[in-house]
């Protein structure tokens, strides 16, 4: 996730050739989402590594909130670039939901139809 984060945040920046101001506006939403994505999978990582929840005494469910905070961040961001592709450049905004998701079941192709 966080390298697709990364991957995420170039796009919204290449999307500045046709529409700058609003693409500057979404990369820095996306890229505030990547360090809060960030931040969320370190804390996971670091409490799974070292077990902290259980040492220091914190709660033990507060590692899954962590993963659904990073889970949650990368949604945002997908969205996000998403919603910019739709607005502002309707040519490519089909190829990249096809790839990132756009949120509705996977189609499949019809066997032997």
């Amino acid at each position: 996730m966080r390298r697709n984060a990364r991957i995420l945040i170039a796009l919204a920046a290449y999307a500045k050739r046709w529409n700058f101001t609003e693409s500057v506006i979404v990369k820095e939403r996306m890229r505030q989402d990547a360090l809060h994505l960030k931040r969320a999978t370190l804390q996971v990582i670091l409490r799974t590594a070292f077990r902290t929840s259980r040492v220091a005494g914190v709660p033990r469910g507060r590692g899954v909130f962590y993963l659904h905070d990073s889970v949650g961040a990368y949604h945002l961001m997908t969205k996000r670039l998403l919603a910019l592709y739709r607005t502002s450049h309707s040519g490519l905004y089909p190829r990249l939901a096809e790839v990132l998701g756009d949120g509705l079941p996977l189609r499949t192709a019809h066997a032997g139809s």
